[in-house]
């Protein structure tokens, strides 16, 4: 074999060894089954026959009308994913409404499978995110109308509305199911709750206020 050849193999060997890879997760999880009968689950959803697909199956309407923020955070969020939005399949991307009251937050929370981009129609923000370990740096801006702010995959982020009207904002999600971890509601709301001996050891703080921050409503956000 001659020098050419055996280099364009290697670059070959090497390109294909780069691109292989596990496609990424569309849920939680999807753990592996020997019976294909039992298998009750896909990386994301079955696929409709194409002759029977039409116009409704990539349409959702509602998004002009604001979400009911009548609640502890003052925030609502309506979202536009594969679950609503069947056409998403495969497509890799989503979309949500974000409404505000004044000084309403959309609280720290991650998700798992997905950058977001997110434009402020109507109102002031202060928006961030924070880095991972060992840095853990807060990065974060206050936003007006028309600007755009990026919170990249799986780091923890927020919104809150500082104006004294309420907000308004969009945002465009890298998965069809970006998922949504809000941290409060996983570490203090988890179902069974976690040991009180780990979250005091976790935080330094006493065994009781874990029991006092378990014992309160977290409300879920989308």
């Amino acid at each position: 074999m001659g020098s050419h050849q055996l280099v364009a193999l290697l670059l070959f060997a090497v390109t294909s060894f780069v691109l292989a890879s596990d496609p990424s997760p569309l849920q939680d999880f999807c753990v592996a089954v020997d019976e294909p009968h039992n298998a009750l689950f896909v990386n994301g959803k079955f696929c409709k026959n194409p002759a029977l697909v039409t116009a409704d199956d990539f349409t959702l309407g509602g998004f002009n009308i604001p979400g009911n923020t009548s609640n502890q955070l003052g925030s609502f969020v309506t979202p536009a994913n594969v679950n609503q939005l069947p056409g998403l399949n495969t497509l890799g991307i989503s979309l949500v409404r974000i409404d505000y009251a004044p000084y309403g937050l959309n609280p720290p929370h991650t998700h798992p499978r997905a950058t977001e981009a997110l434009v402020v129609l109507k109102g002031t923000l202060y928006v961030g995110f924070v880095t991972s370990n060992p840095d853990n740096r807060l990065i974060a801006k206050v936003l007006n109308e028309g600007d755009v702010y990026t919170f990249p995959e799986g780091l923890i982020h927020f919104q809150f509305n500082i104006g004294k009207t309420d907000a308004v904002a969009f945002a465009g999600l890298g998965s069809q199911n970006p998922g949504v971890i809000t941290i409060a509601n996983a570490v203090f709301g988890s179902d069974p709750p976690i040991s009180d001996v780990v979250l005091a050891k976790a935080f330094q703080i006493d065994e009781k206020l874990v029991d006092y921050l378990q014992a309160q409503f977290w409300p879920y956000i989308n």
